[in-house]
């Protein structure tokens, strides 16, 4: 019945929007296609492409000569995929390829020829926290450097800029610096398991011309492991020396690539008008998933509180972050505790924090300030405020208690259970901002293990008086260097996901065979995240999870007829073929009858 019905509704639709003359724009986002588009940043006026470099990884070494757009490389050793100037990317997960618009070709100033001599290698990049366990963490957390040396030495204060190519066509700045006085950058980044290479830029100029030009190429962040069987790859730190001739620093500002003279040309600047601020850095979606029965590992479910997120970090051409911004939503309550999300930031600067509170229909909510409290002497909760740095030590509230944020249910059914899309609850969704009175360097004092922030649990249940805390695995050691939040067995507390996590149903082990929908997870554990970096997507026994990606991008009935169109193309395909017969026929028929 869904199926005629579906049927029924195309036309119905097709006509709708024929008189707007925006038909035939409905399906290639119906049968699955991204209608979602992307502006490519212009290009500067520099040019790339032109003095291109590429690098291998595990002491490898690549030499690559450059003249003008032509260039040869001798390489050994095994190469990983390159080519971040092609116009296309690819997803690493599925291959598909998009097609990028081409960035005007600039008319000045003319890149001058250079020749580029690139020698690189790598070393393998234990992804353990400080103490040597394992952080639980899907990202990868590497430094890459950067040296940049000509016949006269090295070259100081060239800028230089890490990134990423997403598959949708954007550029995502993963960190940016400017080398020393010998010649060196080091940039530590955070990626997705997903990412194997990423792009790196050297802005400087021809000495002998005076004419701007830029150095591009690529380095590895993971390389296979040798393993193959087992899926697994290694995180590598790249080390790029450059050797280069006519190349030295801007000497102070070229205004035509970089209008506000902070260092960062436009093409790679998102506040091109602003010197304090260079980009923003996004995580994109994670789930943050706790088990909530420490010191325990309870039934090991990993769904007593589970929240969807997104970060936006606005950066300083030195790395140093200015303002935090974040979206979160409460999908998973399985457990009989309350609980509430928090932030923890170490810094020496107070900062302004703004929060404001959605209900799952996308309405203000105001629930927060009924909500118990699980942290003493916390100030912002609920309305935000001018916080000290002793008040940001002590954690701002994200989500308050989860009694209240997904109104009575808990999205935590048992396993076989009956869950679909009528049973699921959008939890509240909170959106915060934080804006320090001075950047600050997040990289030290424990603000951050594995690219995320340090998210915590605070709960209603007490030791000592005192309400419990629970933090991700890497942040909290006892007095011998053992991680607070990893167990005996080596199970932690908490995990960070990327993408919407269907979390285990009740009581699912996620370590046991015999309990658990994904069966690779306890692999990359052992394995400390070597093996099975995608252990999240392989679900084995759709029994023992719960559908929430399913359910969380569902909205009313456009949702159901996107899912329906995609579920039953062959139906909807023949359809469409039908109705255009007859409203061509039909359209025929009408001109013919004017005619006569």
């Amino acid at each position: 019945m869904k199926k005629i019905i579906l049927i029924l509704t195309i036309p119905l639709l097709l006509f709708a929007c024929s008189n707007k003359k925006k038909g035939l724009l409905l399906f290639p986002g119906l049968l699955g296609g991204d209608t979602s588009t992307s502006t490519e940043t212009p290009a500067a006026a520099a040019s790339t492409g032109s003095s291109d470099f590429t690098v291998v990884g595990l002491d490898a070494t690549t030499t690559t000569t450059t003249t003008g757009s032509s260039s040869t490389a001798t390489e050994t050793s095994p190469t990983p995929s390159t080519g971040t100037s092609d116009a296309t990317a690819s997803t690493p997960t599925t291959g598909e390829e998009t097609t990028l618009t081409p960035a005007p070709t600039p008319t000045e100033p003319v890149v001058a020829e250079t020749t580029v001599t690139t020698n690189t290698s790598t070393s393998v990049v234990n992804q353990s926290n400080a103490n040597g366990g394992f952080s639980f963490e899907t990202n990868i957390t590497v430094p890459v450097t950067v040296t940049v040396v000509t016949a006269s030495g090295p070259v100081a204060n060239a800028p230089v800029t890490v990134s990423e190519s997403q598959s949708n066509g954007e550029v995502n700045v993963l960190g940016q610096g400017t080398t020393d006085s010998q010649g060196t950058a080091v940039i530590p980044i955070s990626v997705p398991p997903t990412v194997t290479q990423v792009n790196i830029s050297v802005i400087g100029v021809n000495p002998t011309t005076g004419e701007v030009q830029e150095l591009t190429g690529s380095a590895p962040v993971q390389v296979s492991s040798g393993n193959t069987a087992s899926s697994g790859t290694v995180a590598v730190a790249p080390t790029i020396n450059l050797e280069t001739t006519n190349f030295q620093p801007t000497g102070g500002c070229a205004t035509s690539i970089d209008t506000d003279c902070d260092g960062v040309i436009n093409q790679y600047d998102e506040f091109p008008s602003d010197p304090t601020l260079a980009a923003t850095a996004r995580s994109g979606r994670y789930t943050i998933a706790f088990e909530d029965l420490f010191p325990n590992a309870g039934d090991a479910d990993l769904n007593d509180h589970t929240t969807v997120y997104s970060t936006e970090l606005d950066k300083t051409p030195t790395n140093k972050v200015k303002t935090i911004r974040g979206t979160f939503t409460h999908v998973g309550k399985g457990a009989g505790y309350n609980h509430e999300l928090r932030l923890k930031l170490d810094v020496p600067v107070g900062a302004k924090f703004e929060v404001s509170y959605l209900d799952g229909s996308g309405n203000p909510w105001n629930g927060c300030a009924a909500a118990t409290k699980y942290v003493a002497g916390a100030s912002g909760d609920c309305t935000g405020g001018n916080l000290s740095a002793a008040a940001l030590k002590i954690g701002v509230l994200i989500l308050p208690s989860s009694d209240k944020t997904l109104f009575g249910k808990q999205n935590s059914p048992a396993p076989g259970a009956t869950f679909a899309a009528k049973d699921f609850v959008r939890g509240v969704t909170a959106n915060i901002t934080i804006t320090f009175d001075e950047a600050v360097d997040l990289s030290t004092t424990k603000n951050t293990v594995g690219g995320h922030l340090n998210w915590f649990l605070a709960f209603n249940q007490k030791t000592n008086g005192v309400y419990r805390q629970i933090f991700r695995p890497g942040y909290v050691f006892d007095g011998s260097g053992k991680d607070v939040y990893i167990d005996s067995k080596g199970f932690p507390w908490a995990i960070i996901v990327p993408g919407v996590f269907n979390h285990p149903t009740a009581g699912s082990d996620i370590r046991a065979a015999s309990s658990t929908g994904y069966a690779y997870f306890k692999t990359w554990a052992e394995s400390q995240g070597v093996e099975h970096k995608d252990w999240y997507t392989q679900i084995t026994n759709p029994v023992y999870v719960v559908r929430i990606k399913d359910f969380y991008t569902d909205n009313g009935f456009s949702a159901y007829l996107i899912k329906s169109v995609r579920k039953n193309i062959f139906e909807v395909s023949a359809s469409l073929i039908v109705i255009g017969a007859a409203m061509g026929f039909l359209l025929k028929k009408k001109l013919n009858t004017k005619t006569a």
